[in-house]
């Protein structure tokens, strides 16, 4: 699928776990064509956790509502608990999800601090984790970007091996793990100073 024109590749597809497991895919996320990147070339089924303002923009935000995706207001702790909740049923009922574990893009393209959401999501869901690495997609819309500066081009999906679901009480070595296995993929430019 060619999503915009975009020169986008993805590698180690042979890594990825059987397409009807369900399971957490955590990429790294420094720009808004992360989305577009992910839904036209990863090779899997997935919803997506997103905020709920990406729920009202036009095409993408129309699209993501009717297609049951989960949105959070991440100010509001009742929204919160409920997206835990939404996502835990998912999981169980087979659907993959796409979540961004820094909650947020990238300032500069540099990986920044994951959030422990994710990772508990999983746990109690039994699910398995895929560290995804994106790069690449800040240099051509970077947060606060309207629109890409240029068709993207050398965008790279490296895909990782899956981590095991995570240990309750013991999320943050997945989210260690998880941040490492990424970091792997990323050049010196994106990785944390």
């Amino acid at each position: 699928m060619i999503v915009f024109c975009a020169g986008v590749r993805v590698e180690n597809t042979e890594v990825l776990p059987p397409a009807g497991e369900p399971v957490m895919y955590c990429p790294n996320h420094c720009s808004f064509l992360d989305i577009f990147a992910l839904s036209g070339y990863l090779p899997r089924r997935f919803k997506y956790i997103s905020k709920m303002e990406i729920l009202r923009i036009p095409l993408i935000g129309w699209a993501m509502a009717p297609a049951k995706h989960i949105a959070i207001r991440r100010t509001d702790r009742a929204s919160q608990l409920k997206t835990l909740k939404d996502a835990i049923e998912t999981l169980k009922d087979g659907n993959s999800l796409v979540t961004f574990p820094e909650g947020t893009r990238s300032k500069d393209g540099r990986i920044a601090d994951f959030k422990k959401g994710p990772f508990t999501m999983a746990s109690r869901a039994g699910v398995r984790i895929v560290p995804i690495s994106i790069i690449g997609t800040h240099l051509f819309q970077p947060p606060g970007a309207f629109v890409p500066f240029a068709i993207p081009r050398g965008v790279r999906i490296v895909c990782h091996p899956p981590l095991g679901p995570p240990v309750e009480k013991k999320e943050e070595e997945a989210l260690t793990a998880t941040k490492e296995a990424i970091i792997s993929a990323l050049p010196p430019s994106m990785r944390p100073l």
